[in-house]
């Protein structure tokens, strides 16, 4: 056994840098690790002459400027320097340097792990290091990279003096490409910095008295200019409550929470969960867990709440990164050994918060309520879509009280979906049963079937504000053209149905065909703008189609494209253009029934249907009327004129029937049938 050798273990630093996972949006981690150190570094002074001070240096790359009158003057940052105070490099910190996961600053969290962090987003990093045993002043320099590891230059010691203040830089130089390139999206401000370092170091601010003087600047900038976080912190920062010996689940540790007023321009509130002092991974917004929970008021001053959580568990489970911790994130990860998750500690503390700020979270409730309840019932936009909500216990919890009109709408549109699939769910679960099940039945009438009547009536009401809002445009249209303004043959057509277009090519709620009958809402095939011989299904070599300048487009279809059981032609006319008073109205639709009997039709399936004079046929003229031509056409042409004031004419022989109407006519009969419904639903008066 005596003769049993000892191998020093080498360490392969590429391999042990490559397998630390810093994602981009952590790129500011290593200059925490830096920070902690310099903090520590002070705190192990013993009988310091002078106080604390950490001054970081940010490094920019000076672009050479644009002389552009919106040139970006953007410097993007390389890199950071850190100069501290404190008890400097000696050999005890050179050895703990030197070894990957020592158990140096064990007791304060210490990993062993910081420095490769730094490698991990940096090209290299160097240390300039004075510091005196109060003999003799020792001055050493190193550098440390990923292929080389930790070189050290040749060390000198000089006499000590009693003016002589120990002083340690750290330099992380040249960010990696995907950080650099992360911080220059962000365009980060060294106020963004600063903020950012205050939240990550929090509790040595609130927890100490002595915490060094940390001033921030940029390289080129005088040391009487920087920012001093510590001033930032007690303007900004102010500690609301401490809840201490929390205990939470079946954690034998217990937790600390700390409530911080934070009025430095933060926008939610929020929590942040900390391992030996320090913010480890990202802040969880409250919101999640407390949708509710509004900005709070010291004073008329308004301020969000930072939550600080802290525990010995905390501590013990912190990633060797520091970026995350070793539990699972939600409950649905947790493995037989796991205690606890992340989702199951934010849930604790925010059932925490709710306890504390249960008055201020129920008005704000009732605040968010009435305005989804605006919002819905919006007088000059009503979403009666979603009126049934309404109806619906606590169905707007999880809706963020800030959330914006997008938001909302989008949350409002998930809920009706959801709704409607557990609807579905519960009719196809009572259809598969194979025999009568009076309790599931009962459920179904007394339940399920009222939410879908007022789903469907809601739904129902949502197609009518549509269609009255189409009305409107219409009616908006007439009057333009009473004013002598006449539209344009395209808007007043495409309103009804695009130009150009085919049934296959747009969709039911797309056209508004129910303008002129209600039953063509619901058609096989409708072409508008189309020769007759490019109609779909229809064999024809006719080439009569309107002439977009003077709007006469017929929209033709059948009921059954298997079976040609009938035709509708539209004509419409240039509203403004008076037609002759000499003038054959069923002219203007024969001709393309002309068309259509010479032509021959097929199936979908591809069987040949012709179509016969008994076929029924309806050809509708949309048109400027005047006296001579409606006398004209009723004397010797054949038409009727009806008890509403259209002219309409029958050809037995063809089963044709052609109506005539002006455009206010065929508006005023849509607003007939619709009038019903709009005072039922509520929204005559839109």
């Amino acid at each position: 056994m005596d003769d049993i050798l000892i191998i020093e273990q080498k360490v392969n630093y590429t391999g042990l840098i490559n397998s630390i996972d810093i994602k981009p949006d952590e790129y500011l981690l290593p200059l925490h690790e830096v920070i902690v150190n310099s903090i520590q570094s002070i705190e192990d002074r013993v009988n310091p002459t002078d106080s604390g001070s950490i001054i970081i240096k940010i490094h920019r790359v000076f672009q050479e400027k644009l002389e552009l009158e919106n040139a970006d003057d953007y410097q993007p940052i390389t890199g950071f320097t850190v100069t501290d105070n404190g008890v400097g490099f000696t050999t005890k910190r050179e050895t703990a340097f030197s070894t990957p996961f020592t158990n140096f600053n064990y007791e304060k969290g210490g990993k062993g792990m910081g420095r490769y962090t730094v490698l991990a987003c940096f090209g290299n990093m160097e240390i300039e290091s004075s510091f005196t045993d109060e003999k003799s002043v020792f001055n050493k320099k190193y550098k440390f990279d990923n292929l080389t590891g930790l070189q050290k230059y040749p060390e000198s010691v000089e006499n000590f003096t009693d003016d002589f203040k120990n002083k340690t830089t750290v330099k992380l130089n040249n960010y990696r490409p995907e950080y650099f390139n992360f911080a220059n999206k962000l365009k980060i401000s060294i106020k963004d910095i600063a903020d950012d370092i205050i939240q990550h170091c929090l509790l040595f601010f609130i927890g100490s008295a002595d915490i060094p003087t940390i001033r921030i600047l940029y390289d080129n900038e005088k040391i009487e200019d920087a920012i001093v976080l510590n001033d930032i912190y007690k303007t900004v920062i102010e500690v609301e409550k401490n809840e201490l010996n929390l205990k939470f689940s079946d954690i034998e540790e217990d937790f600390n929470l700390r409530y911080i007023r934070n009025y430095n321009g933060v926008h939610s509130h929020s929590i942040h969960l900390c391992a030996n002092k320090r913010e480890v991974g990202k802040k969880q917004s409250l919101t999640n867990y407390l949708p509710s929970f509004k900005e709070l008021y010291n004073e008329n001053k308004k301020y969000y709440l930072s939550i600080y959580v802290e525990s010995k568990f905390l501590d013990d489970n912190n990633h060797p990164q520091r970026n995350r911790f070793t539990f699972p994130e939600s409950s649905n990860k947790k493995s037989d050994y796991d205690l606890f998750s992340l989702e199951e500690l934010f849930t604790h503390v925010s059932d925490n918060v709710r306890l504390n700020f249960s008055g201020h979270i129920q008005e704000a409730e009732k605040e968010k309520n009435k305005r989804i309840e605006n919002y819905i019932l919006n007088p000059h936009k009503p979403r009666l879509r979603y009126r049934h909500l309404l109806s619906v216990d606590n169905a707007f919890l999880d809706i963020p009280i800030n959330a914006s009109d997008e938001t909302l709408e989008a949350k409002l549109h998930e809920k009706e979906f959801k709704l409607e699939q557990k609807r579905s769910k519960a009719f196809e679960k009572v259809f598969k049963k194979n025999e009568y099940d009076k309790e599931a039945f009962g459920e179904i009438v007394h339940n399920i079937l009222n939410e879908e009547a007022a789903f469907s009536k809601d739904k129902l009401a949502d197609l009518m504000i549509k269609r009255k809002s189409v009305i409107k445009l219409f009616q908006k249209y007439l009057q333009w053209r009473k004013d002598d303004n006449f539209m344009l043959e395209k808007d007043l057509h495409n309103i009804i149905f695009t130009m150009g277009s085919e049934t296959n090519t747009i969709p039911i709620d797309y056209h508004n065909l129910w303008l002129l009958d209600e039953r063509f809402t619901f058609h096989s095939h409708t072409s508008s703008d189309v020769k007759t011989k490019s109609v779909k299904n229809v064999l024809s070599d006719g080439i009569k189609e309107a002439d977009l300048l003077i709007y006469d487009v017929p929209c033709a279809y059948s009921d059954n494209l298997d079976k040609i059981n009938s035709l509708v032609v539209f004509e419409f006319k240039k509203p403004g253009r008076e037609i002759s008073g000499s003038s054959n109205l069923d002219d203007l639709v024969l001709k393309y029934f002309r068309d259509l009997m010479k032509s021959k039709a097929r199936s979908n399936k591809g069987k040949i249907l012709n179509i016969e004079d008994n076929t029924p046929k309806f050809g509708y003229i949309i048109c400027e009327l005047n006296k001579d031509n409606i006398e004209h056409n009723i004397k010797w042409n054949g038409f009727k004129k009806s008890a509403h004031g259209h002219l309409y004419k029958i050809n037995p022989e063809l089963n044709l029937h052609i109506e005539v109407m002006s455009y206010e006519q065929m508006l005023d009969f849509s607003e007939k049938r619709h009038e019903a419904f709009f005072k039922a639903l509520g929204i005559d008066n839109l």
